[in-house]
């Protein structure tokens, strides 16, 4: 017996006692059987959409997607999604099937899964229907298609990418013909929208296993992103015989960072200018043009992708925690949490090398430990941080307007580098004694 939260046992225990099959399906048996916990909960019956609205006359119905056989019953304020066993005729779009017809037979629903670890179904009457090995995959960490995966594919094009995330995620090994027909069939992803391919790129990307997929699947990836297609068998500019090319180290890279998408992605997106041959101050204006094309062309959010080309546009800048000041000046510049950020990629591009450079590993978290103490301590790092506003350098008799900033900014880089304390009588006799006043 599974442990289920209230409303699932008694929209299951309700179904049932009309006299319908009810199953729980997909990644909550799944996750369940691998002892962790369960959070989406999918149910699917032998009632149609019409006698699931009728078994839940008293409860609030939504329909979802009738045309696909699912309504959302809300039980005690909580939406349960309910799917009607189906058959599903061919899929002329690659993502949708033309025509579904309802079924009394559960096995009818599982064949039509994609993978056999999202294919067992749990009853509390008649326990688990396991069609498909789903049982002896999860056990044996196995990812396998439903079937032949050339057609699971051709059905729905998504496939391909869900097939690698689940790969990547749970750390399971996609089995031979599973793999062979990702590769055979990868054109496919370029029929799928954007945005559910960035969708699942970014859980690809955080997953535990992602390092091993990206080099495994390289090829489905490039289709995706071809500003990292150049960077296969492209040299390394560092020399350091690591025996790798420029993409093998970018993959590298992501695999010693923290698995934070904005992060990640930063990995992912740091060197796709490097095959060009720009540098210098170019290759980071360059650089970060083309991470916010990527991000924009996947759909990717202003707030992320601005975040991410911030990092990417200040990984090459010079850190060493042997100077404070700059170290806090830097942090002032671009922010706290950026300043961290950057760090952490750099350390990450640093550890992705030959360990021969893993002497530059001391100043970076020198520096990233001031930056931590500053932060804890409430160090200023910014203007509104000052004990003066404003207000006061106009009271030392200096006109309005953007000399009243600059002065206020002055006053802050004394405070970086500990010539005045921050408190406002210091700060102004600091000021005064910049501008002459007496």
């Amino acid at each position: 017996m599974l442990d289920l939260p209230n409303e699932i046992n008694y929209t299951l225990d309700k179904l049932y006692g009309c006299g319908y099959d009810a199953y729980l399906v997909g990644g909550a048996v799944r996750d369940t059987l691998m002892q962790k916990p369960a959070h989406d909960y999918d149910i699917t019956t032998s009632a149609t959409p019409a006698e699931v609205e009728r078994v839940f006359a008293g409860h609030r119905v939504v329909k979802t997607g009738m045309k696909h056989g699912t309504v959302t019953v809300i039980v005690d304020g909580v939406p349960v999604e309910i799917t009607s066993f189906r058959l599903e005729s061919t899929y002329s779009d690659g993502r949708h099937p033309d025509a579904v017809t309802f079924s009394r037979d559960v096995k009818d629903d599982l064949c039509r899964r994609d993978l056999t670890i999202n294919a067992v179904a749990y009853s509390k009457q008649k326990g688990y229907v396991d069609l498909f090995g789903g049982v002896s995959d999860i056990e044996n960490r196995i990812i396998r298609c439903v079937g032949d995966p050339d057609d699971r594919f051709a059905e729905d094009h998504l496939r391909l990418l869900r097939a690698m995330r689940f790969s990547s995620v749970l750390g399971f090994t996609i089995e031979e013909n599973t793999k062979e027909a990702i590769h055979r069939n990868r054109k496919y992803i370029l029929t799928v929208s954007h945005e559910r391919v960035f969708a699942e790129l970014c859980k690809l990307l955080c997953g535990g296993n992602a390092k091993e997929i990206l080099h495994e699947y390289s090829d489905v990836i490039f289709l995706l992103i071809p500003e990292l297609a150049v960077q296969k068998g492209c040299e390394r500019e560092y020399g350091d015989g690591g025996g790798y090319d420029l993409y093998e180290h970018t993959v590298n890279c992501i695999s010693y960072t923290e698995p934070l998408l904005h992060l990640r992605l930063a990995a992912l997106l740091h060197d796709t200018v490097k095959p060009s041959g720009a540098d210098g101050a170019d290759t980071l204006r360059i650089r970060d043009t083309v991470a916010a094309n990527v991000l924009s062309r996947l759909r990717c959010s202003s707030a992320l992708t601005d975040t991410v080309c911030r990092i990417i546009q200040h990984c090459d800048d010079e850190i060493n925690g042997e100077d404070k000041v700059a170290v806090k000046r830097f942090a002032s510049k671009v922010g706290i949490k950026t300043a961290k950020d950057v760090i952490k990629l750099k350390r990450a591009d640093i550890l992705a090398q030959d360990p021969r450079f893993y002497g530059r590993l001391a100043g970076l978290n020198a520096a990233y430990d001031i930056i931590c103490e500053a932060e804890e301590n409430g160090a200023a790092l910014n203007v509104s941080d000052l004990a003066i506003n404003g207000r006061d350098i106009i009271s030392l008799g200096v006109k309005k307007g953007p000399v009243v900033g600059e002065l206020l900014r002055y006053a802050l880089d004394g405070v970086i580098s500990d010539a005045v304390q921050n408190e406002r009588d210091m700060l102004l006799k600091y000021v005064a004694a910049h501008i002459g006043v007496k």
